[in-house]
């Protein structure tokens, strides 16, 4: 049985860095998902805003990695806990897979970036609160 893991010195967020292939800003925090010791997922948040932040995921690439206690945890930390209305993933155009599984979590299509990296354009993928299937009704509103 797995733990969510909450605070651990920054190694969650060095540890998905190194899987998403970038460094977040410096406002990052993390919520990971671990199992017999080991870190298999973690959820990376980072550009705060009011209304708003970037949301990125990494896992081990093992399979079995998502369970929906880590769903519900990775979701309810911006919508619930830091009240925002919604969540910005940022997804290169070429990383279909990643793509795909963005938009079986519920997240929305919003634009399309061309040259945003040096090889690759970048997808807008936006997710609202009161569209957030992991959370509570009543939070949504």
């Amino acid at each position: 049985m797995g733990e969510l893991v909450y605070d651990d010195g920054g190694q969650m967020i060095e540890w998905a860095s190194k899987i998403i292939g970038f460094q977040p800003r410096s406002d990052a925090v993390a919520v990971g998902w671990r199992e017999h010791g080991e870190l298999r997922a973690v959820v990376l948040y980072d550009n705060f805003s009011e209304c708003d932040c970037n949301i990125h995921i990494a896992s081990d690439g093992k399979p079995h990695w998502l369970n929906r206690k880590f769903l519900i945890a990775a979701f309810m930390h911006p919508f619930v806990q830091w009240k925002l209305r919604r969540v910005t993933g940022l997804v290169p155009a070429k990383n279909t897979q990643a793509l795909r599984f963005d938009l079986h979590l519920g997240f929305v299509r919003e634009g399309y970036l061309r040259n945003a990296l040096p090889d690759d354009d970048i997808i807008v993928l936006g997710m609202l609160r009161s569209e957030c299937r992991y959370i509570p009704e009543r939070y949504r509103v």
